[in-house]
Formats: C-alpha cells, sequence, structure tokens
C-alpha cells in the first residue's frame, strides 16, 4: 500500500514546463520543452532529479536554425570567456615583468649612472693633475700616489629583468612602441659594461714600472700618458653614455628617488669637493645612443 501511494505520488510530480506554462503529461508539451521528472530510485526516501532536453525531430529550418545558433551561441561564449582568462594572464605576466625593469633600473642602474655623470669633473680634474705630474718630471714616488687616488667605479650594468622579459614572451603581448621605450636605457647596460671593464684595464697601465727609485724612464712616461688619454675619453664616454640611460629611466616614468640622489651627491661631495654636480639631462637625445663615442662633447 505505501509503495503504491508513493508511486501515484511520484507520477503527480512529474510535469513538463515550457516556457512558463506548466503542462500536465509529455504529449501536452511542444517540441522544446524541458522535462523535470522527480522519482523515487530507493528505499531510504531520497528523491533524485533527471535534467534533459526533450528528444525529437527537426521539422523546419526555422527550427535547424535555431538549434546551431545554440550551439554557435554557446561555443562563442566558451571561447570569449578563455580568451578573456588568456588575456588577463597576459596582463599580469607584462605587469609583473615591467615591475621587475623598473625595480632594476630604478635601483641598482639609475644611482650608478647618476654617480658617474655627478663625477665626470672630478676625474677629468684628477686626469688632468696626473698629466701634469709626469709631464712635469714629478719623481715616480708623487706620480705613483696621483694614479692610486684615481679610482672610477667599476659596476656590473645589470639588464637581467629585460632579458627575463624577452625569454617570457612578454613582449609579444606589449605594443611595439612600448618595448622601444623599454629598450632606450637597455641599449646601455653593454657599452657601459665595456667601456667600464676597459677603464679598469688603463688604470693598471696608468701605474708605473716601479713605485721607487726617482724619475720615471721615458717609456713609463710615454705609456703612462697614453693611458691617462683613454681614460679621459674613457671618463667622458662613460658620462655620455650614462646620461641618455638617465634620459631612458625618465621616458619609462622612472627616476632616482631624490632622496637616495640626495644621499649620493653629499657622500660624493665629502670626498671628491664641490667638483661633484647635480647631472643635467637637457639637450641628451637617446636616440643617439650607438653615435661615435669620440663626438661626446667633453664636460666643462
Amino acid at each position: 500500500m505505501a509503495i503504491a501511494q508513493a508511486q501515484q505520488k511520484d507520477a503527480g510530480a512529474q510535469k513538463i514546463r515550457c516556457t512558463g506554462v506548466s503542462r500536465s503529461t509529455p504529449a501536452e508539451a511542444s517540441s522544446y520543452c524541458i522535462v523535470y521528472q522527480s522519482s523515487l530510485h530507493d528505499w531510504n526516501g531520497q528523491r533524485n532529479m533527471e535534467v534533459h532536453h526533450a528528444s525529437h525531430p527537426i521539422r523546419s529550418w526555422r527550427e535547424f536554425l535555431k538549434e546551431v545558433g545554440i550551439i554557435v551561441l554557446g561555443v562563442l561564449i566558451a571561447l570569449g570567456a578563455e580568451q578573456s582568462v588568456e588575456a588577463l594572464h597576459w596582463r599580469h605576466k607584462v605587469q609583473d615583468a615591467e615591475d621587475s625593469m623598473r625595480f632594476e633600473l630604478r635601483d641598482d642602474d639609475g644611482p650608478q649612472a647618476f654617480t658617474r655623470v655627478a663625477m665626470v669633473n672630478c676625474f677629468e680634474e684628477q686626469l688632468d693633475t696626473i698629466q701634469s705630474a709626469i709631464e712635469g718630471g714629478r719623481d715616480r714616488r708623487a706620480v705613483t700616489a696621483l694614479a692610486n687616488a684615481y679610482t672610477p667605479p667599476v659596476h656590473t650594468w645589470d639588464s637581467e629583468a629585460w632579458k627575463a622579459a624577452l625569454a617570457s614572451d612578454a613582449a609579444s603581448h606589449t605594443s611595439a612602441d612600448r618595448m622601444v621605450t623599454w629598450s632606450k636605457p637597455y641599449r646601455m647596460m653593454p657599452i657601459l659594461q665595456d667601456l667600464n671593464l676597459l677603464e679598469n684595464a688603463d688604470r693598471v697601465e696608468l701605474q708605473p714600472t716601479r713605485r721607487t727609485g726617482g724619475s720615471l724612464s721615458a717609456a713609463e712616461a710615454d705609456r703612462m700618458l697614453s693611458a691617462v688619454e683613454r681614460l679621459r675619453i674613457a671618463n667622458r664616454q662613460m658620462a655620455s653614455r650614462s646620461r641618455v640611460l638617465l634620459v631612458g629611466l625618465v621616458k619609462n616614468g622612472i627616476e632616482v628617488q631624490p632622496a637616495e640622489s640626495k644621499h649620493i651627491i653629499q657622500g660624493l661631495r665629502a670626498r671628491y669637493g664641490g667638483c661633484v654636480e647635480q647631472p643635467v639631462l637637457t639637450g641628451v637625445d637617446p636616440s643617439d645612443q650607438l653615435s661615435d663615442f669620440a663626438k661626446a662633447p667633453a664636460p666643462k
């Protein structure tokens, strides 16, 4: 008796809803109705629901086009969602790459370039003093002391964030103009790295063969004067290329932090005096970065 009543109740629960209108039997439903069927499948009182599209033959072109439209719409929605997720992924990836480059330029390469530009006149004056001592025939002890005091900084000019951005394919998801702007400061890194290494090698040539024993020999004086001239060119080139790097930073909305630039200037002036100057970037053309280094203007 209980089982029969449950089956009767279950049969009454079956309805077909079609565009908001209920039908009591499947025969009364239209061809696009969705059947909601509740039935008892176990003895635990659990009611399961089956939802399915009513199967029927397509009777007209209108019905066929409607079916195709539903399928196409579903595919387009899926593709649109996938593309949105992909675009969001690359947006985050490009942002991470730009943040890394911004940090590297602002906190590493930028302060190094700022320091080099600020000190260009100091190194120029030191080289003038060394040249005058050699040409004036001062003893090797005095010349050695002046040569040892000439210590331009040796840095690593890093571009790891730039290389990582290229390796991650972030460049292909960034506009060409944006990538050109980012490339401007980074084009200076290998140039500055090579110049810095050559400059350090020429500092070795600036040392006399012996540190004691009277005046320099003619051969020593010639070798050291040649080193002075190479160091003078390297100093100007380092300052010129560093200015271009700093302008490239500005083009990307990056500047050496005011507190850090103030700290750098104060520290340099405490050591080198009034020859240290605040870098001036007016009149610097970043597009001229691959020009002949020897054409770089001499510092005042």
